[in-house]
């Protein structure tokens, strides 16, 4: 098979599962290996691809590790961001973050623009990525809700929502501004956890969403998932980071998540000490000679700061 690949490359490529493809890849030669690189919507996963579902307003990227969560966003902003004069809202989980994984990380804007042969204009001090196009990327955070409120956008991509530290706050100010053009979308690319905002996003009807699992990027070694599968597969953070699998409350819970968000006063970081106290249940009797154990638990948090 030569290179650059032909549509019915492209086809026989699409239907190769990814062993087959890391096969294929292993007899390519380096230069082969670039063109096929920047050939992206050919080889990349049908997950790492915008969906072709008409209306939707959020695209909800959920995936294992590795999967190629970064790759998928930096494309789809790049190849937006070409279309012309946009405004796009980079959200990482902070600034530092924002900046270097998604725009300076092996996997960033700035590398998806050259290889493309595009050249871009990186102001850091501003945070701001200018095209050729007259579009404009600025970066903001997930732990700086207020940067949010006011600016204006056609498109947006949020990088590891999970781990923002405002996210409700955050998405909230984000959604009023995607006011921009006349179809404004969110892409969300994130390695699920337990939060209320995802499945708050899951349940919107505007939303589609796409996954995938650590195995299914044939750009990592098969030497990596194998020890990745052997050590992590089947335990809960295995389905959690390696499968992508978003974990519900556990059966019968005494502190479900969304009520802890509910309860909660104020960062841990923000207390000198905090202090736990669990008054455990005790058996009782229930007639001459028997005995059964209470099922009433009093747990007490008490946190003091100077």
């Amino acid at each position: 098979m030569n290179l650059p690949l032909t549509r019915r490359d492209a086809e026989l490529l699409a239907r190769m599962t990814p062993h087959q493809l890391r096969a294929w890849l292993a007899k390519c030669t380096p230069h082969d290996l670039l063109l096929f690189d920047a050939a992206y919507e050919m080889w990349a996963a049908k997950g790492q691809i915008e969906p072709r579902r008409k209306g939707w307003r959020t695209w909800l990227l959920m995936a294992g590790r590795g999967f190629g969560k970064t790759r998928a966003g930096a494309e789809w902003v790049h190849r937006l961001a070409m279309t012309g004069n946009r405004r796009i809202a980079l959200v990482g989980a902070t600034i530092d973050e924002a900046r270097a994984i998604m725009v300076e990380g092996v996997s960033g804007v700035l590398s998806v623009a050259r290889r493309h042969r595009i050249r871009l204009k990186w102001e850091p001090s501003l945070g701001r990525l200018t095209w050729p196009s007259g579009a404009v990327a600025t970066l903001f955070s997930g732990e700086n809700a207020d940067g949010l409120r006011g600016p204006e956008h056609d498109f947006a991509w949020c990088d590891e929502l999970a781990k923002w530290r405002q996210p409700d706050a955050t998405w909230d100010n984000l959604q009023m501004g995607l006011r921009h053009g006349p179809r404004a979308r969110t892409l969300v690319t994130t390695t699920p956890k337990p939060l209320a905002l995802l499945n708050r996003i899951r349940s919107d009807k505007r939303t589609v969403e796409t996954g995938g699992t650590t195995g299914d990027n044939i750009n990592l070694p098969a030497d990596f998932i194998e020890v990745m599968i052997e050590t992590y597969g089947g335990s809960a953070l295995g389905r959690q980071e390696i499968d992508g699998e978003l974990l519900g409350e556990a059966e019968g819970s005494l502190f479900p998540r969304d009520l802890i968000e509910r309860c909660r006063a104020a960062p841990p970081d923000e207390y000198d000490k905090i202090v736990v106290g669990v008054d455990p249940p005790v058996a009782a009797a229930a007639g001459p000679g028997e005995r059964h154990r209470g099922d009433a638990c009093g747990i007490v948090v008490a946190g003091r700061s100077a």
